[in-house]
This record gives structure tokens, sequence and C-alpha cells, in this order.
């Protein structure tokens, strides 16, 4: 029989074949092992109850701070029917709005994959993508879903918008010195590290040195990261510094993800 240890260490692994889980309405305990994580088989084996790989996903959601509306999104809602084929985009080097969506999915769930087969083997994480288009152009579907299919793997993953992220770092003024710096290195050392509308925010020297610090310790360190910014590579190094922006696309590979018009306003439009 395996003993309790043995049981958390294997955690991350699918168990098949079980009941499904259901909330006791006295306790709130699951029905199947009463809140232990483990149930013992008719063989007398151990093995680990559905419900203990559910809170296990539920502590990687509230990890990645990922938004609930952003938990919503995924590869197969990425709609390329927004991306008109018979138009060429401006700056597409004379692709079609539709094939650069096209291009920028097939990218971003190759680097999923990529990241999932290399797990938490340091230097062999692939390099992240930088989605540049402006506002509605589908960027932060795209990066969020990215994020929930690489929780769904299993892997850890931080969601950070840039703006809040940067405001957050302010309540290092007002007595949260440790809450801002535990955050400050997560986005130092998490496997993938999502940074969504990079460059909506006014920067300050001293953001500056925050961003450049965790981008020059991701890119040392060969940690994936993935970006998204409305911003175009003059108005990123004016507003980043030569620096960042430097290692920012030595982490990732510049990817175009453009549209005729916002895809959140044609989506009422539709209502």
């Amino acid at each position: 029989m395996q003993n309790l240890a043995e049981i958390i260490t294997a955690a991350d692994i699918e168990t098949d074949n079980q009941p499904v889980v259901q909330k006791s309405q006295e306790n709130g305990e699951c029905s199947v092992c009463g809140g232990s994580g483990f149930i013992l088989r008719p063989d007398g084996q151990a093995e680990i109850c559905r419900c203990y790989t559910e809170r296990r996903m539920q502590q990687l959601f509230r990890a990645a701070r990922l938004q609930p509306a952003l938990q919503k999104m995924t590869f197969a809602q990425f709609d390329l029917a927004n991306y008109p084929a018979n138009m060429p985009a401006p700056d597409g080097k004379g692709r079609t709005y539709y094939e650069l969506a096209r291009e920028a999915l097939t990218k971003m769930r190759s680097c999923c994959d990529k990241a999932i087969a290399a797990g938490q083997h340091r230097g062999q994480a692939p390099r992240g993508l930088l989605l540049l288009g402006q506002v509605g152009s589908g960027k932060t579907h795209l990066a969020a879903a990215a994020a929930n299919y690489l929780l769904r793997n299993r892997q850890r993953v931080l969601f950070l918008v840039v703006p809040d992220f940067l405001d957050e770092l302010r309540g290092a003024f007002s007595g949260l010195e440790d809450e801002v710096r535990h955050l400050q290195e997560q986005a130092k050392r998490v496997p993938v590290l999502i940074l969504d509308d990079l460059g909506s925010h006014n920067f300050s020297d001293w953001t500056r040195s925050v961003l450049f610090s965790i981008l020059n310790y991701r890119m040392n360190e060969c940690l994936t990261t993935i970006a998204t910014t409305n911003l175009d590579f003059v108005s990123l190094q004016e507003l980043l510094g030569t620096r960042s922006l430097s290692r920012l696309l030595s982490l990732c590979e510049p990817c175009l993800l453009a549209s005729d018009r916002d895809i959140r306003l044609r989506g009422l439009e539709k209502a």
C-alpha cells in the first residue's frame, strides 16, 4: 500500500474510473474520501481522490492570478472567422489578417506544448511570444488561452496585467513590502510568465528598473515569457528603455496579431 507521502507526491497524476466527486451538504467535504484526499481500493491500495486533483487545479489557478473572465478563454474559442481572409494587414508583409491570426494561434500552441514537454528542466524552456497589435485584436484572449492550456497541463503560470501589477508594486510604499517582494520574486522565477498589456502605463525610473530586473533574471535563467502590447517597437523602446526591450526580444519572438476592427465591439454588434 502507498503511504501518504507517496500519495501526495503523485498528486499531479490523473486518476481514472473514480466516482464523480460530490460535496456533502452538511460540511462541504468530498463524499468519496471525506476530505482526506485519498481513497482505499478494494485491493487495499491507496489512490488519489479526484477532489485532491480538483483542489490542486484550483490552487494553480489562484496562484496564476488569472481573472475569472479570462479563465474561460481557450484556443478553441479563438475564432479565426473574426479575421478577414481577403484583406492584407498593415505591416503584415503581404499577409492577410486571417493568415496573421492563424500564425499567432499556431505559434502560441506550439510554445505551450514545448513548455509542457520541457517541464521544469532548466535551460530547456522554449522562447515565448510577444504579441503586437492594436486594441481589440485578440491578444489578451490568446495569452489567456495559453495560460489556461498550461494550467490544465499542470504547469505553473503567473498572468500579470502589467498596469495592475505596477500599481500593486506601489504598495511597497504603503506597508506591503513583504507582499510586493514576494510578487516580484514570483514574476522572476515562475516557469511561465505572461505579461498582458505591456506599455499601457506611465513608467517611472523605478518601475522600469523593476521590469528590467524581472526580464534580465528570466533571460539569464532561460524561462518562458509571453507578452502582449499595443505599442510598436519604437514606442516600446521609448517607454521601457533599450536594455529592457533588448531582453524582452531575447525572451520573446515578435508576432503580429492585427484586426481590421475591435473584436470586442464586433461581438457587441452581433449580440
